[in-house]
């Protein structure tokens, strides 16, 4: 009865360490687009917050206490980076005290381990007079969808490393998001270009109208982050009537009076193509892509 007794003992001690070593966990995403990739690649096995909220301008967050703390909690934090974050994310990782997930921390996972090409990086010396430029490349990159895959990718690996037991668990999901986000891609092009041309709001859309091989003619902001004049407006209707612009592009939070009176005098539609959508998981990320590529809402 003894060596039984001894035998249990040692089984519930050995379990216990092996569940103290497959704990789960915690991961942060700045935005709702890479939570969603990082839920779907972590599955069951890690819990995932994110900073951001659908519909909200990813430039501008309000750095609040409570989004520090889940930083202080977090195992891995995945950051769209190339400097979209610049203006609120740096404080909040200095606030969460967390050295885990500094820039160049092993819970660190930005774009520039994920990107094979950077579009946009502007040319030349950079001033004020260009406007609200990144200089280090157009940080939208997500809405490339097999950027999106790249980064699951990412996710999987660098969760092997931080829970190695459930490796082949983060591989295999990130393998399935592959295959679905490959099966829809001839489909989403064809949607996709009976849409072309368009006029964008923001050069936000870049990675997606070059994975798809869209025509942009305009943009209404004349630089980034600044508003048009009413000349820059009428030569853009203008612009529209010439071109055959199918559209004008916009996020939600880019949604105003300005847009709706411009397609209004140009006899085109405003279509909101939002940078993320609710939904859980890879569901939620492919979601996004259906609902641009059937039009937006």
């Amino acid at each position: 009865m003894k060596r039984l007794q001894t035998l249990l003992w040692l089984v519930l001690l050995l379990g216990g360490q092996g569940i103290a070593h497959a704990k789960e966990l915690h991961i942060v995403a700045s935005l709702p687009a890479l939570g969603q990739i990082a839920r779907g690649v972590a599955g069951e096995f890690a819990e995932v917050k994110v900073l951001a909220h659908v519909g909200q301008d990813p430039h501008f967050v309000p750095p609040k206490p409570t989004l520090a703390r889940h930083l202080a909690r977090a195992d891995l934090l995945v950051a769209a980076g190339l400097g979209l974050e610049i203006g609120w994310l740096p404080p909040l990782i200095e606030a969460s005290r967390n050295d885990v997930i500094r820039p160049g921390g092993r819970g660190y996972l930005d774009a520039r381990s994920v990107l094979t090409r950077v579009l946009g990086k502007p040319q030349g010396k950079i001033t004020r007079a260009l406007g609200d430029i990144h200089p280090d490349g157009n940080p939208h990159w997500w809405m490339d969808p097999l950027n999106g895959v790249r980064l699951a990718n990412a996710i999987a690996e660098r969760l092997s490393q931080l829970n190695p037991p459930h490796a082949n668990d983060y591989r295999q999901h990130a393998a399935n998001f592959a295959k679905q986000v490959h099966a829809r891609l001839p489909a989403w092009r064809a949607s996709l270009q009976a849409m072309s041309p368009l006029v964008s709001y923001h050069d936000s859309y870049l990675y997606l109208t070059r994975r798809f091989s869209l025509q942009v003619t305009g943009f209404v902001e004349p630089k980034p982050g600044i508003e048009p004049s009413t000349s820059h407006l009428d030569a853009l209707v203008g612009t529209i009537g010439q071109t055959g612009v199918k559209g004008v592009w916009l996020e939600p939070y880019h949604d105003g009076p300005i847009t709706r009176k411009l397609c209004s005098l140009a006899h085109t539609p405003c279509r909101i193509m939002p940078d993320a959508v609710k939904g859980e998981g890879f569901a939620g990320y492919i979601g996004m892509f259906e609902l641009i590529a059937a039009g937006g809402q």
